[in-house]
């Protein structure tokens, strides 16, 4: 039988989070939203920022002691403001949402828990079937 692959880590900013971290953005721009603040090692971070800059959206990450310089050069330079804060996610995930609290113009951007992120992430079994069925 035929394998078939949906290389989705080939998405802007490198990351699989691409997909679904789209269709969260865009529904809270649509919202009036105009920032989001996550918190991130990595890969939701890369994506929030690519996704929040192509909307024209200021985005913030809080990402902790033990992300790679790697990691934070690349967020800079997709234009998000980058905040070192604590010794794990943890400690960076609690600053994130207190800077949301903080701010009303802000929406808070989890890397994994929203059903908005899930329904984006979905839709790649919908673009698979249409294409599969494409002669």
């Amino acid at each position: 039988k035929p394998v078939y692959l949906k290389l989705d880590a080939l998405q802007a900013s490198g990351s699989f989070k691409d997909r679904g971290m789209a269709h969260l953005c865009a529904t809270f721009e649509k919202e009036g939203v105009t920032e989001l603040i996550s918190s991130s090692g990595g890969n939701a971070g890369l994506a929030v920022a690519t996704v929040g800059n192509q909307l024209g959206m200021s985005v913030s990450v809080i990402v902790p002691e033990t992300t790679k310089p790697l990691v934070i050069a690349k967020l800079e330079s997709l234009g998000a403001h980058v905040t070192v804060h604590g010794e794990n996610w943890n400690a960076a995930d609690k600053l994130a949402r207190e800077r949301v609290e903080a701010n009303p113009h802000a929406k808070y951007v989890s890397p994994y828990d929203n059903p908005l992120l899930w329904t984006g992430h979905s839709s790649m079994v919908d673009e698979v079937v249409q294409q599969l069925d494409d002669p």
